[in-house]
């Protein structure tokens, strides 16, 4: 390439097909995480402001969502690391273990989803007043319904171009 930058790393980083992979699932990531990340704050303050404890909860959802692209950024990064002597297949198998971690915290965020509504619910039976959400909480939700479809179409397109079960599952 030139006398400063030698053509081997010229190679490693621009013409490997594993490097380029990563790249393009850290962007897909990056993309996810900062809509996610816009997507707490406006369903908290739209929840709060709305009176909507489900808009809350939305954006609880969506906090755990947030979580699972820092995990595929952590372990598709360990993941396109080369074989040594403790992995002679290379890393490949921990982009599926990110997946498992996915599952899990998506299942927990849901677990908190249903207490927080059985909570909600069992007050509502036992008398109690609950407040009824405003337009705020409404326009949220459906704001929300559509740039949570765009980054999931997205992701998912992604995921199986670059054939990663992990950003086939964050999807």
């Amino acid at each position: 390439m030139g006398f400063w930058f030698p053509q081997s790393a010229f190679e490693s980083l621009y013409l490997n097909p594993k490097m380029e992979r990563e790249k393009q699932i850290y962007r897909v990531t990056l993309v996810g995480s900062a809509g996610n990340a816009l997507l707490v704050v406006f369903k908290f303050i739209a929840g709060v402001v709305g009176h909507s404890s489900a808009m809350i909860a939305d954006a609880v959802h969506s906090l755990s969502d947030f979580i699972t692209d820092i995990i595929v950024m952590v372990f598709v990064g360990i993941s396109a690391r080369p074989q040594d002597q403790s992995h002679d297949y290379g890393h490949g198998k921990f982009e599926t273990l990110a997946s498992l971690f996915i599952s899990l915290a998506l299942f927990c965020a849901a677990v908190g989803i249903i207490a927080s509504g059985a909570i909600k619910f069992a007050a509502w039976l036992g008398g109690a007043d609950l407040a009824s959400p405003g337009r705020l909480a409404l326009w949220a939700a459906l704001i929300s319904i559509f740039i949570k479809e765009i980054l999931f179409r997205y992701t998912v397109r992604k995921g199986r171009e670059l054939e990663s079960s992990a950003l086939k599952a964050n999807a």
